[in-house]
């Protein structure tokens, strides 16, 4: 369905702020305003936020505040969320491509595979690097505006 880009990072943040209550008030928030139009499906692809932020919440966070941006660039919607981390040792190249790989009770690695499904089935990308000398991890996912080619 067509989506406005802003509409859903205003969806976004509110999503947040009810799933995340004691956390949110630690989201830096920096939203471009834009007429850009998605052509998305605004409930799944909000799962598949959710759960970038959900594990930033969850696995070896640091102190600071995660900072979340949306804006178009290139003609294309770009959402980075960058997560400060205490510690950070996991390869980025293959992120979200290998389930099952990093299991812990009641978690079993297969988050970032089904984000990665889900933004890939929108026409869009998923990247993460981690940048060592701020320690933080930079996740990105670029999307195409309405009527452009993935």
């Amino acid at each position: 369905m067509s989506y406005g880009a802003s509409e859903f990072m205003e969806d976004l943040q509110k999503k947040i702020a009810t799933d995340f209550p004691e956390q949110n008030a630690n989201i830096r928030w920096e939203v471009e305003s834009s007429d850009a139009t998605l052509d998305i499906d605004p409930q799944l692809l909000l799962q598949a936020i959710l759960e970038l932020f959900s594990n930033a919440f969850r696995h070896e966070r640091a102190e600071a505040a995660l900072t979340a941006t949306g804006k178009i660039d290139n003609r294309r919607f770009v959402f980075t969320l960058r997560e400060p981390k205490t510690r950070f040792e996991l390869p980025t190249d293959n992120w979200g491509r290998e389930p099952l790989r990093h299991i812990a009770p009641g978690h079993y690695g297969l988050g970032l595979n089904r984000v990665r499904a889900i933004i890939e089935a929108h026409g869009g990308e998923l990247r993460a690097r981690y940048e060592p000398g701020e320690s933080i991890l930079v996740t990105t996912i670029t999307l195409p505006l309405s009527g452009q080619v993935g």
